[in-house]
């Protein structure tokens, strides 16, 4: 189901036209500064707010939580696990994140990217659907918070489709990779 090798799609911010590219998170440069790069957008009040701060009981994402979401990202990719996707500008900083979290035939995404990036995670996730479809998934599902407008309009814009949910705090949405 995974491709093997090195990665790079090619993407454009759909704001400004800027160039990103589309990596396998274990394939990019892991060093301080990229590290402090993850822990500053993780760190970034919407993206904490939204993903971090309940799971860290509202303390700072730190770089030890940074090395250990690396590592998660390379074990992932060598056991054809879950599969975690580094968004690098033209500058090599990391921007934003994505991830299929299983190889289950219909597997849940996730992902994150920094404010100064704004206009690259509709391009980014249509991208991941791309590779997903290749790989040989059927579909992919998201659930965001029911307040987080912005993930949802990402999900809308890439082709999803919300679907009824059980989970109370949050939408689900679905898209279908038929092949």
């Amino acid at each position: 189901m995974m491709h093997s090798g090195p990665l790079q799609i090619r993407l454009t911010n759909a704001l400004n036209g800027c160039p990103y590219r589309l990596m396998r998170a274990n394939e990019i440069n892991c060093d301080d500064a990229q590290i402090a790069r993850i822990v500053s957008i993780c760190n970034e009040p919407e993206v904490y707010a939204w993903l971090f701060r309940e799971p860290l009981d509202g303390k700072a994402y730190k770089t030890t939580k940074a090395r250990d979401w690396l590592k998660w990202s390379a074990a992932g990719w060598a056991a054809g696990s879950h599969f975690v996707f580094a968004v690098i500008d033209d500058h090599q900083h990391i921007a934003a994140a994505c991830d299929i979290k299983s190889r289950d035939p219909v597997a849940e995404i996730g992902y994150w990217a920094s404010r100064h990036h704004r206009g690259i995670m509709t391009n980014v996730v249509k991208a991941m659907c791309d590779w997903a479809s290749e790989a040989g998934f059927q579909g992919l599902f998201a659930r965001t918070k029911l307040a987080n407008s912005a993930s949802q309009a990402v999900l809308e814009r890439a082709g999803f489709s919300e679907v009824p949910s059980e989970e109370g705090d949050y939408r689900r949405f679905q898209l279908s990779l038929g092949r």
